[in-house]
């Protein structure tokens, strides 16, 4: 077995537009939907949201654990993330993170049931593998017949 392979910090793994599907434990009911990144900062996810989904009403409440998992076979990255999640209400930063996007799920900028979701990462682990199929192919191959025991990296994700 290789050793992980060095941490890498979330701005590698994904960018605005990202799609990560998050994952909320209210009591003992988990429920999970995709969203789309609207910023990555340092160890902070944003993305924009809508209010009246009950997962929300319980994350504004802190009774929610959230998990985000990657999945983005563009880039060949995968991820999963623990970490703290809240709503924030913040016009200037809803203006700043809005995009042409958004307005197929809310009524504009001003729509009062929108909100960012932060999600605050405090530990996470990567994998990832050679772009695109034929990269993909080639790494896989080459561990097969012995010539080289890795198939892709898989270390922590870098965090402050």
């Amino acid at each position: 077995m290789t050793d992980p392979a060095p941490a890498r910090p979330l701005v590698e793994l994904m960018d605005g537009g990202t799609t990560v599907i998050v994952m909320t434990m209210i009591g003992d009911r988990h429920s999970s939907r995709p969203l789309t990144v609207a910023e990555v900062d340092g160890d902070r996810i944003a993305m924009l949201v809508d209010t009246t989904a009950e997962w929300s009403a319980a994350v504004a409440a802190g009774s929610a654990v959230v998990h985000v998992a990657l999945s983005d076979v563009r880039k060949n990255n995968y991820a999963s993330l623990n970490g703290a999640a809240s709503l924030s209400r913040d016009a200037a930063e809803i203006e700043r993170l809005w995009n042409p996007f958004a307005g197929a799920f809310f009524e504009g900028k001003d729509d009062p049931n929108l909100a960012v979701l932060h999600f605050n990462v405090s530990d996470g682990q990567y994998w990832d593998s050679p772009q695109g199929r034929l990269g993909s192919l080639v790494t896989l191959v080459r561990a097969a017949i012995g010539g080289d025991d890795k198939a892709g990296d898989n270390g922590p994700v870098a965090t402050s």
